[in-house]
């Protein structure tokens, strides 16, 4: 399952990659926080859309 950007609001085309919470190999639920995304206006989470097995990530911290 590949995670899709929730919307950051008006104006907003681009984020930070904050913090990642989870590794390769770590289980999640719906709604469990995965990666937190920094804008110019806020820190936004961004959480799990299905439940399963994460088996890599794509992102780095510090990437936009």
């Amino acid at each position: 399952m590949d995670i899709k950007i929730p919307f950051l609001g008006d104006g907003i085309d681009n984020a930070v990659v904050l913090s990642i919470m989870v590794a390769v190999g770590d289980t999640v639920q719906v709604d469990d926080v995965i990666l937190e995304l920094e804008t110019d206006k806020a820190v936004a989470p961004v959480p799990a859309t299905q439940a399963g097995k994460i088996t890599a990530i794509k992102v780095s911290e510090g990437a936009t």
